[in-house]
């Protein structure tokens, strides 16, 4: 690469929200920031070109960084947008967590042309300016149609995972190389308040997302392919405000994403956003990194608020997430358990191994979450084949009621260990499972019942090994509302 342009911006982050003006003189291949803070703390750095497009969405996190773009796609920083840098005014914003230490910056801003023509053709690059008149950031070329595998079966995954470009220790590729050591067959890449815009070519099918992150509770947004303005910084106050929150919740699902709630009941991340619409997530992140401290006792807490969901007549599905951010080496706890990607795993039931397949399979509730134990569940329902998840109504009222099989094969149980059957939130019956085998049970509903069931498999010192969706029959219009309403019912 040939250097032909250098600009530096020193000054002090008195402020929450900076923004900056570079001045590129020519039309170049390839634009460097190079980005000091002189004192710790969380920045998000953007910059926008002068068509209004954004290039760059990057977390600071205490080190000096290097992002660049490029027309080079493959040599282009991960979470920024390829192509080529136009002449014109560039703006660059800085937003900070930690402005009131009011730090001292500085940032060089370094142009050049490349020495050859680069044609990249990455099927994992997802986001370039070259096929997009939007001005919004969008994954043009990322295909959530893509079929990995074309078999219905059970896939094991993550739909929570984090990695060097936010606050992870792991690079992209370290994160590609643990999921198949862990043998997922996908994972979401959620990285705080980044939308991915390429990521590493490999066998694991990896699905774009986002981890909304405020001061005030977490989301994801899953298969996300459009990025949505949750700045603090715009009108409505954007993920700070009551009001900024359910409008970015609103225009992630009618981008096409599945909205999950994160750890919910896990302080001091816990949601505190009292005005939420329930009705605004698709899912509900149950389980959340089990080896970190405070995570079981937040996990039954929310298994609580899950039940009392279900028995309001909400119908929202449960998934899990290892949220994981350190190395595999490491752990949470002096001599503890690693907390590595895939641990908690959320198996789906899904018709193929696509982004489009699997995500519809979520909202469908086709899932269940292990830690260890693998799981073939089976349901006939009046002697019809069913799926974790499925509503049972109009079957039950079509045979005068519902006559339920499950038949539930296991391995990697560990010794002593209970499966338990709950319905409307309390256990009705148990049994002791053991290594491998297969479990055989059989529920009736009655034709007007309004009911849910759903399992969970638990150590013989009760501690959580797996949970199922609901299978369910009937409706009822909801009471609770809100998420603050919620709470109260406590």
């Amino acid at each position: 690469m040939t250097t032909f342009s250098v600009q530096k911006i020193n000054g002090v982050a008195n402020t929450p929200f900076i923004s900056k003006v570079l001045e590129i003189d020519a039309d170049y291949d390839w634009l460097k920031l190079s980005i000091t803070f002189f004192k710790k703390g969380w920045f998000g750095i953007f910059l926008w070109d002068p068509n209004g497009k954004l290039r760059v969405q990057s977390l600071y996190i205490n080190e000096p960084k290097e992002i660049l773009i490029s027309k080079n796609s493959d040599a282009t920083s991960f979470s920024c947008v390829s192509g080529e840098i136009p002449k014109g005014k560039w703006r660059v914003e800085i937003l900070s967590a930690t402005y009131k230490s009011e730090p001292y910056y500085e940032m060089e801003c370094t142009c050049g042309l490349l020495s050859e023509d680069v044609s990249s053709e990455d099927s994992n690059v997802w986001a370039t300016t070259s096929t997009s008149t939007s001005s919004v950031l969008d994954l043009n070329h990322f295909d959530a149609r893509r079929v990995y595998n074309d078999e219905k079966k059970w896939y094991k995954g993550d739909f929570h995972t984090h990695t060097n470009e936010s606050d992870g220790k792991m690079t992209p590729e370290q994160g590609m190389e643990q999921a198949k050591k862990m043998g997922l067959d996908y994972f979401v890449a959620t990285d705080h308040n980044i939308l991915p815009t390429k990521w590493v070519k490999d066998s694991v099918m990896v699905i774009p997302g986002i981890e909304v992150t405020s001061s005030k509770g977490h989301f994801n947004a899953l298969g996300l392919t459009r990025w949505i303005d949750w700045r603090p910084t715009c009108e409505d106050g954007g993920m700070e405000t009551e009001v900024g929150m359910n409008r970015i919740l609103r225009e992630c699902r009618e981008a096409g994403a599945v909205v999950s709630l994160n750890h919910p009941m896990l302080k001091p991340w816990e949601w505190q956003f009292q005005e939420t619409l329930l009705s605004s997530f698709d899912t509900i992140e149950i389980w959340n990194d089990p080896t970190y401290k405070d995570n079981p006792k937040a996990t039954e807490e929310a298994l609580v608020l899950w039940n009392m969901l279900w028995n309001d007549g909400h119908r929202l599905f449960g998934i899990g997430g290892s949220d994981s951010h350190l190395l595999p080496t490491e752990s949470y706890e002096k001599n503890g358990p690693p907390s590595v990607i895939g641990d908690p795993a959320t198996y789906v039931l899904s018709e193929g191994l696509s982004t489009d397949a699997l995500l519809s399979a979520v909202k469908k509730g086709k899932v269940y979450v292990a830690r260890g134990p693998v799981l073939e569940v089976d349901i006939e329902v009046n002697g019809e084949a069913s799926d974790l998840g499925s509503d049972l109504t109009a079957t039950s009222k079509l045979h005068f009621g519902a006559h339920i099989d499950y038949s539930i094969a296991y391995e990697n149980v560990p010794k002593d260990s209970v499966l338990y059957w709950v319905q409307d939130g309390e256990v009705v019956d148990q049994s002791n499972i053991s290594e491998t085998g297969k479990l055989e049970r059989s529920f009736s509903f009655s034709q007007d019942q309004i009911t849910w069931l759903r399992f969970e498999i638990r150590s013989k010192d009760g501690e959580l090994l797996a949970f199922g969706n609901p299978i369910f029959q009937g409706s009822k219009q909801p009471t609770i509302k809100t998420w603050g309403q919620l709470l109260e019912r406590i």
